[in-house]
């Protein structure tokens, strides 16, 4: 696993993940704006299957959560400029940012 941090200036959003042995998005933190409020906090382990569980659940959980990153780093843009960060750094954020989006672990 790997933990890395990007700043996305457009949009003023600092980007958190965990990123699996093959690249793929596990888990996914975004901080907004100058208080930096959690507008995102998703796992791919616990998104539902809209096959089996329903489109409604599916949309219930991007909306309290937010969307994962639907691509593997490697098909990620050449210029996006990340930092690796330590594990306990990416898990205080993953907790303060469940936290405020509803989700007590």
């Amino acid at each position: 696993m790997r933990w890395l941090r990007h700043y996305w200036d457009e949009e003023d959003v600092m980007q958190f993940f965990e990123i699996d042995d093959e690249g793929w998005v596990v888990r996914q933190v975004e901080l907004r704006g100058g208080p930096q409020t959690p507008t995102v906090a998703a796992s791919r382990t616990e998104l539902p299957d809209a096959n089996r569980d329903g489109l409604a659940v599916v949309q219930a959980y991007e909306a309290k959560y937010g969307v994962l990153a639907e691509q593997p780093m490697s098909k990620w843009d050449a210029d996006f400029r990340n930092a690796d960060i330590e594990r306990v750094e990416f898990e205080a954020i993953w907790k303060m940012a469940r936290a405020h989006l509803g989700h007590h672990e």
